[in-house]
């Protein structure tokens, strides 16, 4: 469908320390934006599940990022990251790798 349309999409996750707060999240989703090189238009924004995790996104011109951590016996984190325009996964996954500081890190690029 709208092969004229660029669209890319990863899916990482890792196991971290300890349970990442809303604030990381905030900070993580400006940064992943920079490493990505996509313009923020509104967010991050962040929830609470409270003893089910937390959960955040932003929205970027060319699309967006999810964020989402559970509180399981190694915290979980999985962020989805779908854009409109080209993007180093490598980058994204370095990033994220470092910035949580993970234990185990795992991703896949989705074909779209």
């Amino acid at each position: 469908m709208a092969p004229d349309l660029v669209r890319q999409r990863v899916i990482i996750e890792c196991t971290t320390k300890k349970m990442v707060s809303q604030e990381q999240i905030k900070k993580y989703l400006l940064g992943l934006a920079k490493v990505t090189k996509m313009q923020v238009l509104s967010g991050p924004f962040t929830d609470t599940a409270h003893e089910l995790g937390e959960s955040g996104w932003v929205h970027w011109k060319t699309s967006g990022a999810h964020v989402y951590s559970y509180p399981t016996k190694s915290p979980l984190l999985t962020v989805d990251c779908y854009t409109c325009k080209p993007f180093s996964v490598k980058d994204a996954v370095d990033f994220t790798k470092k910035y949580f500081e993970a234990i185990e890190i795992v991703y896949k690029e989705i074909e779209v």
